[in-house]
């Protein structure tokens, strides 16, 4: 009686606190340990990157860079083009919130759909379905103005925030196929493929402003939509080329390549088999298409009310800046393009930097946890810090609002290496759905944003009120994610928590 009560607690506890000591005992072909083994593949692929080029994860990880660039050009070509389409539809400050919005409108519905349809069909064709529908979107939004006017801009924009809703999560479906765990003596690669997911928004951000004030000073407004919206599609066929759903189904990947990835990325495991089956504690993923107790884990919300809090900041800055420093510091837009491109730039590069930083903090003893927590709460409380001067200096040259701009939103650069990368961690089955709820939020965010900041721009007229609560958000989102953030998958440890309960409950009871 006594051994039926200890034993299924030990071993329940045995299972959470211990590591097991695979890497010591299991071996691979002739004996050899699993981490020599692991080593020489490691090894290998590294030698097959540096003899043939970029490594076909490389390229597909560039090709999402892409992807974001021209889903980001399409979405914030509004924000710049908005200045010119004012002068001809008299657009108050209201609507140009209103206008602002519409993108996170449309996003809201379309984002956990479309993460479960990457879950289940695969990423590739619902990247090019969602690219090749916004273009269509920006090459009819000329027309639509012309025949409905602002009414018709919304309706088109908020078309386009739908169609563009799955591209977040489908894109973390997509890494999660291709980013292999990290291994002894590698690098955590998935946070370098988040990087490359927002260098292309910042990429896409960047570029636009510039281009699209060319393209309508040269071609008016409704060329720089037509302009915009061939090249999107021009960019779809490239990825249908080269884009594989899988490195299985790479047909220029290498043999030593295919082969670490096989070993060291984890393959979506199917509902109702086995141990994984236990994963979701015998709980149905039912409408919300992840069981409850898992969607109430507290390491998805420090996820999510990070999103939250990113999106809030970051797209108040892109679709207000404009605004900004046309009423407030007086800068003409001719000049101010380039006051609008700076924060971009050093958004670019802090991202670009993101990897020698995660490995400058790997080398220095940081766990995965650690590291994420340290980029995420770093970033949100220095934008804070940068954000809130601004409208105080705004007597100041313009440069100076531009600066603090800039390093606030080289602060949000650090996002991908904590909290996004963070998503190809958390879970190992509801990747595109926990991503879609994930941005689903953030969208909410981005839609209150504009709202919210016109209502006290029309209320009290104070800028210094916007920014304070801008910075207010950061920091509690970054102090949520420090307190509960969790790099461990939740299916596991609703599981292994569920099986301790039990255990106990067995031993009280005996």
């Amino acid at each position: 009686a006594e051994m039926a009560c200890i034993t299924p607690q030990t071993t329940a506890r045995a299972r959470v606190q211990s590591p097991a000591p695979v890497l010591r005992s299991r071996s691979v072909g002739s004996g050899r340990p699993v981490a020599e083994a692991t080593t020489k593949v490691l090894a290998e692929d590294q030698a097959t990157k540096k003899s043939r080029g970029p490594s076909a994860r490389a390229v597909q990880c560039y090709l999402l860079l892409g992807s974001r660039l021209f889903q980001q050009s399409m979405r914030n070509a509004l924000a710049p083009l908005l200045v010119f389409m004012s002068a001809e539809f008299h657009i108050g400050t209201t609507e140009k919130g209103t206008l602002l919005s519409a993108i996170a409108a449309g996003y809201f519905f379309t984002q956990v759909p479309g993460g479960a349809l990457a879950d289940k069909f695969g990423a590739k064709n619902v990247v090019t379905a969602a690219l090749t529908l916004s273009a269509l979107c920006c090459l009819a939004i000329p027309a639509a103005c012309d025949n409905f006017g602002v009414s018709g801009l919304w309706v088109v924009m908020a078309l386009m925030g739908a169609v563009q809703g799955p591209l977040f999560p489908t894109s973390t479906v997509f890494l999660s196929r291709w980013m292999p765990k990290k291994v002894p003596g590698g690098t955590d690669e998935k946070a370098w493929g988040t990087s490359m997911l927002d260098i292309g928004i910042s990429v896409g951000s960047l570029v636009v402003i510039p281009v699209a004030n060319s393209l309508a000073g040269a071609l008016g407004w409704r060329g720089a939509y037509y302009m915009i919206g061939v090249f999107s599609l021009a960019f779809v066929v490239l990825w249908q080329i080269l884009g594989a759903e899988a490195p299985s189904k790479c047909h220029f990947i290498s043999e030593v390549e295919l082969r670490f990835l096989q070993e060291h990325v984890p393959q979506p495991s199917k509902k109702g088999n086995g141990k994984d089956s236990a994963s979701s504690n015998a709980e149905s993923a039912g409408w919300l298409g992840i069981p409850l107790r898992l969607a109430l884990h507290p390491g998805l919300w420090a996820i999510f009310f990070a999103h939250i809090a990113f999106n809030f900041g970051a797209y108040y800055m892109t679709n207000w800046n404009p605004t900004y420093y046309a009423e407030v510091l007086r800068v003409p837009a001719a000049e101010a393009k380039y006051h609008l491109m700076m924060p971009h730039i050093f958004n670019l590069a802090c991202k670009c930097l993101n990897p020698t930083l995660v490995t400058m903090v790997e080398s220095r003893g940081y766990s995965l946890l650690s590291s994420r927590r340290l980029f995420t709460t770093i970033g949100f409380l220095a934008a804070a810090a940068f954000i809130l001067p601004v409208h105080l200096l705004r007597n100041q040259s313009p440069w100076v609002s531009t600066f603090l701009f800039s390093l606030a939103n080289a602060a949000f650069g650090l996002a991908p290496s904590g909290f996004k990368a963070n998503y190809l961690d958390v879970t190992e089955r509801y990747v595109g759905v926990v991503s879609g709820y994930g941005n689903t939020l953030g969208t909410v965010a981005s839609w209150v944003a504009p709202q919210l900041v016109a209502l006290i721009l029309q209320k009290f007229g104070s800028w210094d009120a916007v920014l304070l609560m801008v910075a207010m958000v950061n920091v509690v989102a970054a102090l949520n994610y420090l307190l509960r953030a969790t790099v461990t998958p939740v299916e596991r440890d609703v599981a292994e928590k569920a099986e301790v309960d039990m255990s106990e409950s067995l031993s009280k009871t005996c």
